[in-house]
């Protein structure tokens, strides 16, 4: 038993309750199982960190296409009539792929709701 320097009444742990002894089970470890690492080049050679690049990127370009289907949408429905594929190819602000693909992509498909 600790005894507080204050008092000199006794401190119980918390496993002890009414003189009976509780066991306090601990939640299980989170332990990740490691990966095999193959030689033929599949993603699980991939390193956590570049898995984590890949997501970025992929988040990004997510993005960007809604950026095209929000420009889309931004344009009326007249002037949309109007438009040819070089016309829209001057909306895009992305000057090289895949950054430009996928704005064209949510442009194309905003067109077709």
């Amino acid at each position: 038993m600790i005894e507080p320097a204050a008092s000199s009444r006794c401190y119980h742990s918390p496993k002890h309750v009414k003189g009976e002894h509780v066991s306090v089970q601990s939640a299980p470890a989170k332990v990740r199982t490691a990966r095999l690492r193959q030689a033929h080049g599949s993603p699980m050679t991939a390193s956590p960190m570049r898995r984590r690049a890949n997501d970025g990127d992929a988040y990004r370009l997510s993005r960007i296409q809604a950026e095209g289907w929000n420009a889309a949408h931004r344009i009326a429905a007249s002037a949309l009539d109007r438009l040819d594929g070089t016309q829209i190819e001057l909306l895009n602000p992305y000057k090289s792929d895949p950054e430009r693909t996928r704005w064209s992509t949510g442009f194309s498909s905003a067109l077709a709701y």
